[in-house]
Parts: C-alpha cells; sequence; structure tokens
C-alpha cells in the first residue's frame, strides 16, 4: 500500500490507498504530528512506500521522513511526487466524494469552494499520481 502526503506548514493532508488506488483511509492532521501518524500507520503494516507532494515544506517534511527511514525503517522507499494543480483536482474529487446540500445542490461545483480543507483530498491525488506515473515508466 501507499502512504501519500500533502505537505503543508501548519496542516497536512495524508492519504492510505491501494496499488490500484483505491483509498483505505485519509485524515487532515497538524504537521507537527506527521511522524506520529506516519508511525502509527506503519506499526498497523499499512504501507512500505511514502510519496509526498513537492509542494509547501516539502523540503523540511521531506528530510524529516528521510530521517524517520533511517532510524529503523529502512524497508520503506520515499520519493516525491509533481503536486502541480492537485487544489483543484482534490477539490473535484471532494465534490465528487461528498453530496452538495442545501443552496449548494443548484450551484454548480465548479463554481465553488468546498466549505472545509481538501488537503486529505489532495493526498490521495498525489497517491493516484504515482500510480499513474509508475505505469507510464
Amino acid at each position: 500500500m501507499i502512504f501519500a502526503i500533502d505537505p503543508g506548514s501548519v496542516k497536512t493532508g495524508v492519504a492510505v490507498l491501494t496499488e490500484q488506488g483505491e483509498l483505505v483511509e485519509k485524515c487532515i492532521i497538524p504537521t507537527e504530528e506527521l511522524l506520529s501518524c506516519i508511525q502509527d500507520r506503519y506499526d498497523k503494516g499499512l504501507f512500505r512506500l511514502i510519496v509526498m507532494g513537492n509542494g509547501t515544506n516539502h523540503r523540511h517534511l521531506g528530510e524529516t521522513v528521510r530521517a524517520w527511514i533511517k532510524n529503523g525503517h529502512t524497508d520503506v522507499i520515499f520519493t516525491f511526487v509533481n503536486e502541480k494543480f492537485t487544489t483543484v483536482e482534490g477539490r473535484a474529487l471532494y465534490w465528487r466524494h461528498t453530496p452538495r446540500k442545501g443552496w449548494r445542490r443548484f450551484v454548480p461545483a465548479a463554481w465553488q469552494y468546498p466549505p472545509e480543507p481538501v488537503d486529505d483530498f489532495v493526498a490521495w491525488i498525489i497517491g493516484l499520481r504515482y500510480i499513474k506515473g509508475k505505469g507510464q515508466k
């Protein structure tokens, strides 16, 4: 399985997905809790590959993840994925998986911003991009 990360300065989106792109779980966490989130999912045996978007705060968090891998988790593979336009794709994915209620049903989704952060959906997109890119090699 794949552990995908949408790195951020304050909040970070994470998603665990299968090699076929099916979502297992996703959430948004405070960025400072990323390592404990990774460790928790690793202990449950949920992944052996970490992919991270190359956007905001990726350098710092990338070094943090590399240090975690060096510190006894050498069976885990880590790579970056191009994050360009993932927020736009994440919003679209949000609307596909979150039914609109009230007045939002009558306004096209393309004209709306989701009423909550979509970093978890963006992490899912990052994982899907990795899978798609892997198939093109």
